[in-house]
């Protein structure tokens, strides 16, 4: 258990021994009862009741930051609260409380906004009541990415519930290159979102292997009760996503992609690395770098690539290398053509 637990369960045993008026409690008493309480969770250890311990959880409870309690020491020695209906569990709702629940309501509704889970709103609703008397309207200071109007947003409870419950769904999906929308009973085990788009991963009765449906190509989207859910308890999310960038994979090999970056965007490279696997292979003195990182080589890994134009080069694999070349050539000749040249 974490050490802001070991505090937690220390604050409430102290308070229940000062609410108990029938005894007088000393310094000792409070770190005997600390440590009976710590040993009972099987969380006892050196220091976890310590006398410095102990004084310090008590100063703290005193404090604004704490629980404002009013503990008090009578007859140089017997710790009490002044007041004998006083209990941490009664105590108001702190200033600073109050500012990082507003705060975390704010995250909240964004967070609904975007992915329109049922039941979400309410609960944002409901402690937004609770803290609302007490706390000063402002503007939200953290933002996150999101499209309201992205297409198939409105399916997800419906897909997130059938995940938990394994059932299979029945999808309506008309594909960007399919010229009639098909249907498929899928068997659905997890979503992914990348790039404010939501993905449904799992298996259907026409692929042998994994696929991925967009929620935006989604036409319709509900629960079957007669088909059999299929179970893959090979698949690990963290394995299948450890090596690639986005959602696309193939059954093409790991490769070393190493690139070159110009003194502008090596920084920013740096900072926000296009795959966990990144590494700074060279550091030029012009302030260019040179990075490299181990995928399957992807759409997504392409484009990312790509967004960078003239500020990033691929060196290898030279497969990779031709590829983003002929992209390029393709473009230059139709922005040529555009350009009436």
């Amino acid at each position: 258990m974490s050490s802001s637990k070991n505090s937690l369960l220390r604050y409430k045993t102290i308070d229940n021994c000062l609410r108990n008026r029938n005894r007088k409690w000393t310094l000792q008493d409070l770190m005997k009862a600390c440590e009976q309480a710590l040993y009972e969770y099987g969380m006892s250890g050196i220091g976890m009741a310590s006398r410095r311990t102990i004084q310090m959880d008590l100063q703290f409870m005193r404090s604004e930051a704490g629980y404002s309690a009013p503990i008090i020491v009578v007859e140089r020695k017997y710790y009490t609260y002044e007041d004998p209906e006083y209990s941490i569990t009664k105590a108001p709702i702190s200033k600073d409380d109050v500012r990082q629940l507003s705060e975390a309501v704010g995250l909240l509704k964004q967070m609904t906004g975007f992915s329109t889970m049922e039941g979400m709103e309410d609960i944002v609703s409901r402690l937004e009541d609770h803290v609302a008397s007490m706390r000063t309207h402002q503007k939200p200071v953290i933002y996150f990415e999101r499209n309201d109007r992205l297409a198939g947003l409105q399916f997800i409870p419906t897909i997130h519930q059938a995940i938990l419950d394994k059932k299979v769904l029945k999808i309506c999906y008309k594909s960007f290159r399919a010229f009639e929308p098909h249907t498929y009973f899928f068997s659905p085990y997890i979503l992914k979102e990348f790039r404010n788009r939501w993905f449904l991963f799992g298996r259907h009765s026409k692929a042998k292997m994994l696929v991925a449906f967009a929620l935006d190509r989604m036409l319709s989207v509900e629960v079957s009760e007669t088909e059999k859910f299929h179970a893959d308890p090979s698949f690990d999310p963290e394995l299948y996503f450890e090596n690639i960038v986005g959602v696309t994979k193939s059954d093409t090999p790991i490769q070393l992609v190493r690139f070159w970056a110009s003194a502008d965007e090596a920084p920013y490279i740096q900072t926000k690395p296009i795959h966990k696997s990144q590494e700074l292979v060279q550091q030029n003195e012009d302030g260019s770098a040179v990075f490299q990182v181990r995928v399957i080589v992807n759409n997504e890994l392409i484009r990312d690539l790509m967004g960078y134009a003239e500020g990033v080069c691929v060196l290898s694999p030279r497969s990779l290398v031709r590829i983003i070349q002929k992209k390029y050539v393709l473009g230059l000749n139709r922005y040529q053509k555009s350009a009436g040249e």
